[in-house]
């Protein structure tokens, strides 16, 4: 029978970086895929909508390196330049990532307001685009399940983070597909108006993750009964007569605390030390 790895030791931190660095590939060669698609449907197929969904899978692309790129620095150990280690660089990651995708919407919803004030100039949408949404539907669907269950398995905010991207662009894709099938009835505003929603998905998504990564940059403690129950764990422990000082945060997917320990007096040194 095969022994779980230690959380915090290097094997675990192998096999985190293992496990993301599969997903970040996988994740990769599908948004390849993804971006090359929608782009191409979305010229030839007449669809503002689309292309914009393409340049998101563009994106998401960025992403998934961005992932491989994090996954490997923090997957190293302590050392003399890094006590606490390198989780640090998944939070500035994901910072990074949230900046990057709030900037991009900006760019969607910009050039989406400026075609809305003109819709009837463009033309109607071919049904390539409409596959080309249905594929990306599926696609993303399939790609947010298979993340999920590897971020489950190895606990990590910054893969859950990208899961729950890709089924925003399963989600976004919808939208697509809506406005798309709107515009083939004669409606060519709702392809612009999907274009503009999907902006606002993807600004709301980075805004999300870029504000939870600066609040574990500063340092921001865990949640209350998250706290409690570390004090718990703490008091029950024999010999502790009391803990003040008690302070916690996180760094990556793993919670520090630093507290100070009262023990009992009548306890030697060695018993003492934790």
């Amino acid at each position: 029978m095969s022994k779980t790895p230690l959380i915090g030791s290097q094997e675990h931190r192998d096999l985190r970086r293992d496990a993301s660095g599969n997903v970040a590939i996988v994740g990769a060669l599908v948004n390849v895929v993804l971006s090359v698609v929608k782009v191409l449907a979305g010229i030839f197929g007449h669809s503002q909508a689309l292309i914009v969904d393409g340049i998101h899978s563009l994106s998401d692309l960025l992403t998934d390196i961005l992932v491989l790129v994090a996954s490997h620095h923090a997957a190293h150990g302590p050392d003399e330049a890094h006590p606490y280690g390198h989780g640090r660089f998944e939070t500035a990651a994901t910072l990074a990532l949230g900046a990057f995708l709030v900037l991009i919407a900006g760019g969607i919803m910009w050039d989406s307001v400026e075609r809305l004030m003109d819709p009837e100039n463009g033309q109607a949408p071919e049904p390539i685009a409409l596959y080309a949404a249905l594929f990306s539907i599926l696609a993303n669907e399939a790609l947010y399940w298979y993340t999920i269950i590897i971020a489950r398995r190895i606990n990590s905010e910054l893969l859950r983070a990208n899961a729950w991207h890709h089924r925003s662009d399963a989600i976004s894709s919808i939208v697509v597909l809506v406005g798309v099938g709107g515009a083939m009835l004669g409606h060519l505003w709702l392809d612009l108006a999907a274009a503009l929603i999907v902006g606002f998905m993807v600004a709301k998504i980075g805004w999300d993750l870029g504000w939870g990564a600066m609040r574990e940059l500063v340092d921001e403690s865990l949640e209350e009964h998250k706290v409690e129950q570390i004090r718990a764990v703490i008091t029950g422990i024999p010999g502790v007569s009391s803990i003040h000082m008690l302070r916690t945060r996180r760094q990556g997917h793993e919670a520090m605390a630093d507290v100070h320990v009262q023990v009992a007096p009548w306890i030697s040194v060695s018993e003492g030390h934790m």
